[in-house]
């Protein structure tokens, strides 16, 4: 059976629609005009998040990820994008635990064994050699580089009037290079 030209056109398009519109982070690719961010999230199904922004983050939407509530948020540079988050707030260490279980899964699939990783064995020896005793919480932190991006997933403990959080966050690699780490 002969298919005809349109569905075979058709075919083919949706084939590499997806690839082709694939973002850095959901709706944006990185050094991207932050000026569309609220309508192309608003596409996505995202409502605005109204509360006090969270630190470092121009545009904060409310949506779902990984099956659950999780503010989604885009932070911008002279109106240019170079990092985005998911802040999921859980209810408890265990609650916390298990989804940066699935986060820490899920990256890792999509890139590979974390460049850094807290829980292992020797970041964990590195820590006993200078004494510090580690919360389960202080090695549920990782970093994943692949050249172009990193990711960091990391699970934080109440703080103030704050619970349970975990996050997951892609910036930029000319983002990341030029911040200055404590090491």
């Amino acid at each position: 059976m002969k298919m005809p030209r349109l569905l075979l056109v058709t075919l083919l398009t949706a084939a590499v629609a997806p690839a082709a519109m694939a973002a850095d982070f959901r709706a944006l690719d990185f050094n991207a005009s932050c000026a569309d961010v609220a309508s192309k999230e608003a596409a996505l199904g995202s409502t605005p998040y109204t509360e006090q922004l969270p630190s470092g983050l121009q545009y904060a939407f409310n949506n779902r990820e990984a099956d659950r509530d999780v503010i989604v948020g885009y932070a911008c540079r002279d109106g240019r994008f170079f990092r985005g988050a998911y802040i999921f707030m859980v209810k408890d260490e265990a609650d916390a635990t298990a989804l940066y279980g699935v986060l820490k899964r899920r990256v890792t699939k999509e890139r590979g064994k974390p460049s850094y990783d807290f829980a292992s064995a020797e970041y964990r020896n590195k820590m006993k050699s200078i004494g510090a005793k580690l919360a389960p919480v202080d090695t549920q932190v990782a970093f994943w580089n692949n050249g172009h991006s990193e990711a960091h997933a990391s699970v934080a403990a109440p703080s103030g009037t704050r619970g349970w959080r975990v996050s997951l966050s892609y910036t930029a690699e000319e983002a990341v290079a030029s911040t200055p780490r404590g090491d």
